[in-house]
């Protein structure tokens, strides 16, 4: 077994706004880091298997996605920029790569039941292999001639896995009945989808978290549509609109966390009320990256930013600060469902 090297931190601050820099330099300081004491101390993980002698890394990496494995937690897939896809099976002590050559990878999801079918979006075309990798099959889903136009979001449906979802940058919601062979449109919004989501508990509930226009949600697998986000919250938190996050609440049956640019709000109702979550800095002086909830424990939540990982075990009440183990921002936070003191986190250079 690899051993982790960890560079321990000079200390810790406790419910406060500052924390202590950790950074590494020269633009080796991407990729992935580990953690497995709740981010106290860091491990950059992004050793690539090799044949032979040469050893490579993709510690240079800005994430451009990145997902685990609903069925394996040693399971990890990351979308780059201009090196495709890497993906580890056991845990980031090595990892594999794929899909090179064709462009920036918008989004990867995995089978909530078949560890092995992998989709990855990438321009308008959405990738699928059924064999680990090994071998993939494409399939054009986005008929419009503007070249610019991206799948921007994948989501599969956890009761019947041949369902997938794929949102656009042309506001487009698509949809698959037979595994990504055939698509048909769903629905157009009026803004740039970001984020798709499928309640795991009952799949007939959507939520598309839109670029500028908020939050919508369907509980009959699209038929019907409503914004989530009410006039009343609008009003009252500045910035609410402008979107930056928003997670499934693994606690509850349908409970979302939704960061904007205004803060962070929690609800555990499907979005019918919402929970102002109390941050250490003001509204809208913060922008959020990444979200996370331990699924065992539904008070301990976690968010990003720029420099800084914040935690707190009482529902925001008071958060516990770790400064971030690179110079980027936190763009993606997983914790392991199985061991919650585990994250993962991957980085990005933000301009």
């Amino acid at each position: 077994m690899k051993k982790l090297f960890i560079i321990p931190l000079l200390g810790i601050l406790v419910l406060t706004g500052c924390s202590i820099s950790f950074k590494t330099r020269g633009g080796v300081d991407g990729g992935v880091y580990k953690t497995a004491d709740y981010g106290d101390n860091w491990e950059q993980i992004t050793l690539v298997y090799r044949v032979g002698d040469l050893k490579k890394t993709f510690s240079t990496v800005d994430l451009t996605s990145m997902t685990m494995d609903p069925t394996d937690t040693q399971a990890i897939y990351i979308g780059t920029q201009e090196q495709g896809m890497y993906y580890t099976y056991d845990g980031g002590i090595g990892w594999h790569q794929a899909l090179t050559g064709l462009g920036r990878i918008n989004d990867i999801k995995v089978s909530p039941q078949e560890r092995c079918v992998i989709y990855a979006a990438i321009g308008n075309r959405v990738y699928k292999s059924t064999d680990c990798n090994r071998h993939w099959t494409y399939q054009l889903i986005e008929t419009r001639k503007d070249p610019k136009n991206q799948i921007t979001s994948l989501a599969v449906d956890s009761y019947n896995t041949n369902i997938i979802y794929a949102g656009t940058s042309g506001y487009g919601l698509f949809k698959s009945e037979d595994g990504g062979f055939s698509w048909h449109a769903v629905k157009f919004f009026d803004s740039r989808v970001t984020k798709v989501l499928v309640n795991n508990t009952d799949t007939r509930i959507i939520y598309v978290a839109t670029n500028s226009k908020g939050i919508f949600k369907t509980t009959d697998a699209g038929a019907s549509w409503n914004q989530i986000i009410s006039d009343e919250i609008k009003k009252e938190k500045k910035n609410v609109m402008t979107y930056r996050n928003i997670i499934l609440d693994p606690t509850v049956d349908d409970g979302l966390l939704y960061a904007s640019q205004y803060g962070l709000l929690r609800s555990r109702d499907g979005g019918a009320s919402w929970q102002d979550i109390k941050l250490l800095t003001p509204p809208s002086t913060s922008t959020i990256y990444s979200l996370a909830i331990n699924p065992q424990d539904d008070k301990e939540i976690y968010y990003g930013i720029s420099s800084t990982l914040y935690r707190s075990l009482d529902n925001g009440e008071n958060w516990i600060t770790r400064s971030l183990p690179s110079s980027r921002a936190a763009k993606y936070i997983f914790l392991d469902p199985i061991n919650p003191n585990i994250l993962y986190l991957g980085v990005k250079q933000i301009k």
